[in-house]
């Protein structure tokens, strides 16, 4: 696959956070330690929405559920998803 670059900004506090924080992990590149922050972000959210999914489920009725009911639970999924998204961002 090939790779996309994305140019961010830093303040410079954050920027020589990321600096230290790469070489005290031992990155080779800025690249591989923003890859390394994004693939663990995106399994923080992977097991968010499962942790949500398996709490939806309990007591869930049995049979798949109507076009109406599954357009409310990916509605409130979303709902959720920008809750604790604007939450993180606090």
């Amino acid at each position: 696959m090939k790779a996309v670059t994305i140019n961010i900004s830093l303040n410079p506090e954050l920027a020589e956070f990321a600096r230290a924080d790469s070489e005290a992990g031992a990155f080779d590149s800025m690249s591989e330690y923003m890859r390394d922050l994004i693939r663990h972000r995106r399994q923080e959210q992977i097991a968010q929405d499962l942790a949500l999914l398996e709490k939806a489920m309990e007591g869930a009725p049995l049979g798949d559920p109507s076009d109406r009911e599954m357009a409310e639970i990916v509605k409130s999924q979303h709902r959720i998803r920008a809750e604790l998204n604007r939450a993180r961002r606090s």
